[in-house]
């Protein structure tokens, strides 16, 4: 068997998206398959690729395009009018490598508007191939020209794999389709049971953002949130971890609002037990989203999750039981949120241990092999 996986996630280092596909690549591995791992350079470097290569994988590697191309460009590159389309490469490359099954781990659910060579190349040969669509905008912008283009090339996709039953609910409205071949599929999370630790007692209220720093995420938003309720708070913290570019913005937006004293960024930190050992209660207040792993990962370290309704946050977490749902990431949704979530406090140890079992009875951690069955 030769199976190809391609990345459309090209411009950001090893992110969630790619622990679900690396899983079905090791896992092909070591069944014996032949593999092509067509990706950013961003990402080669990280060890799981690296073994994947040293036990034999063919590397192809992309660099980031210029920004998203306009609707002539697209018309141009599905003539093949343009002959430096960076799809030639990848093209050849497969042709070479001749896969039984292409995998597609795409950044957007339409990164393959910006593949029409390909996506043409791929159906013209039969050759079967399977998206996994990591992340959904809420309200894209796509012509009619787009969702013609998107139709039929999911209607060929031998199986169309969500992250989140709430991004195939929005896919199947925005192209007005059914989408018989979709399947919701569980990415693998880092979790283990030794991650999780006691109930931290603090006198303040203490909570924690785990994300890239990035504007979809929604952060600033928190922030103002906060500032905003914060007379009708009882005293809070809240650690902020990750990187990303909106780093600088939040460092601002904290010093506008006066809440340098409340609000600390942490930068990366890996050992869930770290974030977890005195923080109570997760905040994952996304613009749009796919599912971010850090929801399970909280809640299967016994801590609520409060979140905006986007992605797979409704998936695993319901109302007043096992969390927080806010309807969507604007300021006054988020600080009434806030209010309620803080007036259950007394109970948020109870709702952590309820998040945990609720979590574990819903967890598939195998699901990747289905990429690959």
């Amino acid at each position: 068997m030769r199976t190809a996986f391609i990345s459309t996630i090209l411009a950001y280092p090893w992110g969630g998206a790619d622990t679900l596909w690396t899983r079905a690549a090791e896992a092909a591995s070591a069944r014996g398959d032949r593999l092509f791992l067509s990706l950013s350079p961003l990402t080669a470097g990280h060890a799981r690729i690296a073994a994947l290569r040293d036990a034999g994988a063919v590397l192809h590697l992309r660099t980031p395009g210029p920004a998203t191309p306009s609707f002539g460009q697209r018309v141009k590159r599905k003539l093949g009018l343009s002959p430096l389309s960076p799809e030639v490469g990848l093209i050849a490359a497969l042709e070479n490598f001749r896969p039984d099954l292409v995998v597609f781990s795409l950044g957007g659910t339409y990164d393959l508007l910006l593949y029409p060579q390909l996506t043409a190349w791929l159906r013209a040969g039969g050759v079967k191939f399977r998206l996994i669509a990591n992340w959904q905008s809420e309200h894209p912008h796509l012509s009619a020209h787009d969702l013609d283009f998107i139709r039929a090339t999911f209607a060929a996709a031998d199986a169309l794999c969500f992250v989140s039953s709430r991004n195939l609910a929005v896919t199947r409205r925005h192209l007005l389709a059914p989408l018989p071949n979709a399947r919701v599929l569980h990415n693998p999370l880092r979790w283990q049971p030794a991650d999780t630790s006691p109930w931290p007692v603090s006198q303040e209220v203490r909570l924690a953002t785990v994300s890239r720093l990035d504007e979809g995420k929604g952060i600033h938003l928190l922030l103002h949130a906060l500032a905003e309720t914060g007379p009708q708070l009882p005293p809070w913290h809240l650690e902020i971890f990750g990187l990303g570019p909106q780093e600088a913005e939040l460092r601002a937006t904290i010093a506008h609002l006066g809440l340098g004293d409340r609000v600390v960024l942490r930068g990366h930190v890996g050992d869930l037990r770290d974030i977890w050992k005195d923080n109570e209660l997760l905040c994952a207040t996304a613009i749009d989203d796919g599912v971010p792993m850090t929801i399970p990962e909280a809640m299967l370290c016994e801590r609520p999750v409060l979140s905006t309704c986007v992605g797979g946050a409704e998936d695993w977490i319901e109302h007043g039981r096992t969390g927080f749902l806010c309807p969507a990431a604007t300021v006054p949704l988020l600080a009434a949120a806030l209010l309620k979530a803080f007036a259950a406090r007394d109970r948020w140890a109870g709702i952590g241990q309820a998040a945990r079992e609720s979590a574990l009875a819903h967890y598939r951690p195998a699901d990747y092999l289905r990429l690959i069955d």
